[in-house]
């Protein structure tokens, strides 16, 4: 039985709104496309050679979460998770929108669990593991009662196999799937093709031709395609299928692109078989694979492993193509980048979105959960907005609950610019040390303002199976500008998301016993930490955080580890990177530590980068442009490690775009716990921390250890 779940309001994006493995890990190398083409008249012909200047990009567009769509995949039996989710529209109609209410989506998955899941803390009962499966959904909306989930024994498309992306055509699903080798590498693509019977795929009846001519191999790069498929027949009779380019050496991931006549999709290259797909050099198309390693042939770079080129009809780049991927792979960063034409060129990759979940699953994971595999999902999306997913996972072990392994959804607005992100501001918590009482958990009330988090269960705890509050006397009137909860998931809860308050809402008032008025409301939060700024000031002495959906699972406990209730500006100054998405050359999913505020454990506090490089580095993106004038670094010392290991020598750089970076500082021969710095002031959206020697002794030891790093404006 699948447990059902009010729809979720759609949120703001983590910027505005809040703070906060399988077999396959990390080194698999496949890459995915959905994207498509349905009936839209007045595309721009694809060309036969690359015009000279890619499309113009001007702010990003708008982002948000697509909760209703993340809530289709949150499963209690049967199908639990899976990564590699692409959607194939089985009436050929792939352009925006274009799913009806009767349509049939199939969702293609690769590694898949099967089993049952704990309905308290969301831990699972693997009964099942399989290379691939499906689902087949009736219709346009996430409804739970119109999806089929397939998990035969040997998967959906045969055992062995991950599976890339897959189109329609006619009567018969086709797709590609490959076998990888010792180091997760391909060295194996078939093409599958499954019937179409009565509008839904036969799997009782996969067909397989083994080892086609999709993949090149040699000692510098592995080329692979099948990855992707944008269906761009209705403009110039091709279907465009991507690949990319594995750099062995680095594992850079750069995109390539084949085309077949869409008649001809089947005629798939094979050897001593004339074919009619052809692949692209850089300047002509031709009939051997191998013109795709070559560099000229590269359309874009810094890709994952997974991704889509969309052809939009609507909105500020109409007529475009928007390849939509994760940078570098496994980042928190979700990009675009805008085409003129199927094969470029593209724009600089544009920042739209960043994951949540590594600040999310940190403690549960020990900083090792990770985003990766963005891509869109144009028949599933809405008049206007793009659908988008990302894949979330754990480096180096399983996941340990469901929340983690399956994928999410955040919409991308195609016709409004993304607000810029609102500068942080200093506030005092007002809240501090004030008498509370509550509802329900009486004896623990008190613990909600007493500043003490570290344990997880250090706050208010109330078991209701009703709605529960918690209210703060301030003493006087204070004018409230914000405010902060801090949830179970942010002490280190075993269970992660499955104990954070789920909806609640804050309200104010004059009198201890009400009326109330509701200030704020959350609905479908997740996050350990939820840090936000009230769309007005309010002016009140009594506060309340009214919960009426206490966890994310049928558990009806309370658990609030802090109420912090925001007033006045105070004369702290203000980190300006403080909960600010973070990404790094390696140790990604330890990124986060850097910003998130934390010094108490020497272990999982800190970002621990033991990849060797030289240099090595991490960066922030702090929203919008700053005015900077000071920063702070954390080394091993100020963590309780020894001081050897403090970071010898670095430098601050500071960007506009994520790409071209300026030097801003520079310390060599660095012995101090803390660098604390002064600089000429400049504006930026990103900083980035370079480290060109970790430790004293870089005989001995190359592991990079940083616990924060902090940003301030002018004068701070």
């Amino acid at each position: 039985m699948i447990e059902r779940r009010p729809a979720c309001a759609p949120e703001s994006p983590p910027d505005q709104a809040v703070r906060g493995l399988s077999r396959r890990t990390f080194l698999r190398t496949n890459a995915t496309l959905l994207a498509g083409f349905g009936a839209v008249a007045a595309w721009p012909n694809a060309v036969s050679a690359v015009a000279a200047e890619p499309a113009e990009v001007t702010r990003p567009l708008a982002a948000s979460r697509a909760d209703e769509w993340t809530q289709l995949f949150d499963r209690r039996s049967g199908w639990i998770g899976a990564d590699g989710i692409y959607s194939v529209p089985l009436d050929g109609r792939d352009g925006l929108a274009a799913a009806r209410s009767m349509s049939r989506t199939a969702f293609i998955f690769s590694d898949t669990r099967v089993g049952t899941v704990d309905p308290l803390d969301l831990t699972y009962d693997q009964t099942g593991f399989l290379n691939n499966s499906s689902a087949v959904l009736t219709g346009d909306r996430p409804l739970q009662g119109r999806a089929t989930f397939i998990t035969p024994e040997n998967g959906a498309f045969g055992n062995g196999f991950w599976m890339n992306d897959g189109i329609a055509i006619g009567d018969t699903l086709y797709a590609t799937g490959f076998a990888p080798d010792s180091n997760w590498n391909a060295a194996r693509v078939d093409l599958i093709a499954v019937p179409i019977v009565d509008g839904v795929p036969d799997y009782a009846a996969v067909r397989r031709t083994e080892d086609v001519g999709l993949l090149v191999r040699t000692n510098t790069h592995i080329v692979m395609f099948g990855v992707g498929i944008t269906d761009n027949s209705a403009a110039d009779g091709h279907v465009y299928v991507y690949g990319y380019r594995n750099t062995l050496f680095g594992g850079q991931k750069d995109l390539v692109v084949a085309r077949v006549p869409k008649a001809g999709f089947a005629d798939v290259p094979r050897q001593g078989v004339s074919s009619p797909w052809r692949f692209w050099s850089g300047s002509e198309w031709s009939s051997d694979i191998a013109v795709a390693e070559q560099d000229a042939a590269v359309l874009h770079s810094d890709v994952s492993t997974e991704l889509s080129v969309t052809p939009i009809p609507t909105g500020t780049y109409a007529g475009k193509y928007l390849l939509v991927y994760t940078r570098n792979v496994m980042s928190t960063g979700l990009e675009y980048a805008v085409g003129g034409t199927p094969i470029g060129p593209f724009s600089a990759g544009v920042l739209f979105y960043n994951c949540p979940e590594p600040f999310i699953y940190g403690a549960q994971t020990e900083g090792m959960t990770y985003c990766y595999n963005a891509k869109a999902h144009p028949s599933l999306s809405e008049k206007g907005r793009l659908l988008v997913s990302y894949n979330v996972n754990r480096v180096g072990g399983d996941p340990l609950t469901t929340e983690i392994y399956r994928p999410r959804f955040v919409w991308l607005d195609l016709n409004t610019p993304a607000a810029p992100t609102p500068a942080p501001r200093a506030t005092t918590n007002v809240a501090a040390g004030r008498p509370a009482t509550s509802s329900h958990g009486h004896a623990t009330a008190a613990r909600a303002t007493d500043g003490a988090w570290d344990e997880f269960e250090d706050g208010w705890v109330a078991d209701a199976k009703q709605t529960t509050w918690l209210a703060v006397d301030l003493g006087a009137t204070r004018t409230i500008r914000g405010y902060r909860v801090k949830h179970a998931g942010y002490g280190g809860s075993p269970s992660a998301t499955a104990f954070n308050t789920r909806d609640f809402s804050v309200q104010v008032s004059d009198r201890p016993r009400g009326p109330w008025t509701t200030v704020d409301a959350v609905s479908c939060n997740t996050d350990n930490l939820t840090d936000r700024l009230l769309p007005r000031p309010a002016g009140a002495r009594y506060v309340r955080l009214q919960v009426t959906r206490p966890t994310q699972t049928a558990d009806s406990t309370t658990r609030i580890l802090e109420f912090e209730v925001l007033g006045n500006a105070g004369t702290s100054p203000v980190n300006l990177a403080l909960y600010r998405p973070v990404t790094a050359d390696a140790a990604n999913s330890r990124a986060y530590h850097v910003t998130d505020g934390q010094l108490a454990d020497a272990e999982l506090d800190a970002w621990v980068n033991s990849s060797g490089h030289n240099p090595t580095w991490l960066a922030v993106d702090l929203g919008s442009a700053r005015s900077i004038g000071r920063f702070v670094v954390r080394h091993a010392e100020a963590g309780g490690l020894d001081a050897t290991l403090n970071t010898r020598d670095f430098t601050l750089q500071s960007s506009d775009n994520n790409k071209q970076w300026v030097d801003r500082d520079s310390v060599v021969d660095n012995e101090s716990a803390v660098t604390d710095r002064v600089l000429s002031p400049f504006s930026a959206r990103y900083v980035r921390l370079v480290i060109t020697k970790p430790v004293a002794d870089i005989v001995t030891d190359r592991t990079a250890r940083v616990y924060e790093l902090e940003v301030y404006p002018p004068g701070a």
